[in-house]
């Protein structure tokens, strides 16, 4: 809800409805225009309701509660503090392998921060996942170099390799494939990252051979 304040009559009243434009006062029925910045905490109070009512908590409690003390390991370890929310995620996403969204409401429990904060910063960030990854990560750059080197076919090759397509896991656990802006390496182009190895002057004849190296 957002306090608003009628221009015809003064009334001020708490809006709870669902137009971010326009709301109607309650006394004088008055059209009432909501500003943007109200308009916004209306969208993330939404989203926050949204995201807590679809992954709600206590669904899963005996799950959870291994996964609140994995949370809370990490928050006690940067003391609590919520300017350390991306060192945080980071430390679960390299212990758990990936975020959960009941990690990330954990996150936001714990740490007193609004759920949309928390989803907002894992989605933004290519770093994170919220969905399980492979034993090894491929991550194929389609920087401008890249690209024009090639990426295209190297990505359609691997693709046809593993059986799956970006953004998708291997059926036995082994890969998932992605796809990054850049991964800093224009010179040998086009290049790729297995875990944290990097491939350049890439050819489709040598993926299998590259592939073939991570069990």
């Amino acid at each position: 809800m957002v306090l608003l304040i009628c221009q015809h009559c003064n009334y001020k009243w708490d809006y709870q409805g669902e137009n971010e434009h326009y709301a109607t006062c309650p006394t004088c029925r008055y059209k009432v225009r909501i500003s943007e910045e109200k308009a916004q905490m209306l969208r993330r109070k939404g989203l926050d309701m949204e995201l807590k009512s679809k992954f709600s908590i206590k669904e899963h409690p005996v799950k959870l509660r291994g996964i609140a003390g994995i949370v809370n390991k990490a928050i006690e370890d940067y003391q609590y503090d919520k300017s350390m929310l991306i060192q945080i995620l980071l430390r679960l996403q390299k212990n758990f392998g990936w975020l959960p969204m009941e990690m990330l409401l954990e996150i936001s429990k714990q740490l007193e921060i609004p759920i949309h904060q928390v989803y907002q910063v894992a989605t933004f960030y290519k770093t994170f996942s919220l969905a399980p990854r492979g034993r090894h990560l491929v991550r194929v750059c389609m920087g401008t170099s890249c690209n024009v080197q090639g990426a295209p076919i190297i990505l359609d090759s691997l693709q046809k390799l593993l059986g799956i397509e970006r953004g998708e896991t291997t059926q036995d656990g082994r890969f998932s494939l992605e796809t990054v802006k850049c991964i800093g390496c224009c010179g040998p182009s086009p290049a790729m990252i297995v875990d944290a190895e990097y491939y350049g002057n890439l050819e489709p004849a040598v993926l299998e051979k590259i592939l073939a190296r991570y069990t």
